[in-house]
């Protein structure tokens, strides 16, 4: 698919495009909430090589340290909840391309 036909689709399907990327972004914003308070839990618990590395990477370390220990669960939740809308909105934004 070249530029110009992605650029008619999401010309042609405004009503899907912009509110999956709304509903994207969402779920960027609290993947990195997430990442940052599982940072703060970790520095919290002397968890310094999980903490340190959180601060910069966020749900790229973050998730795997609220995924391992029990106290990070609300940080686990805000990064679920994230990936979650991610999901949903690449899902749409694939069901529109291959309808089209």
């Amino acid at each position: 698919m070249s530029e110009k036909e992605f650029l008619e689709i999401f010309l042609a399907n405004p009503w899907l495009f912009i509110p999956a990327f709304v509903v994207f972004v969402a779920g960027v914003t609290l993947c990195w909430f997430g990442g940052i308070a599982a940072a703060l839990t970790a520095l919290g618990n002397k968890r310094w090589a999980w903490g340190i590395p959180s601060i910069v990477l966020g749900p790229i370390t973050g998730l795997p340290y609220a995924l391992i220990y029990k106290e990070a669960e609300y940080p686990k939740s805000l990064m679920l909840k994230g990936l979650g809308l991610m999901l949903i909105a690449v899902i749409a934004v694939g069901v529109a391309l291959l309808v089209r």
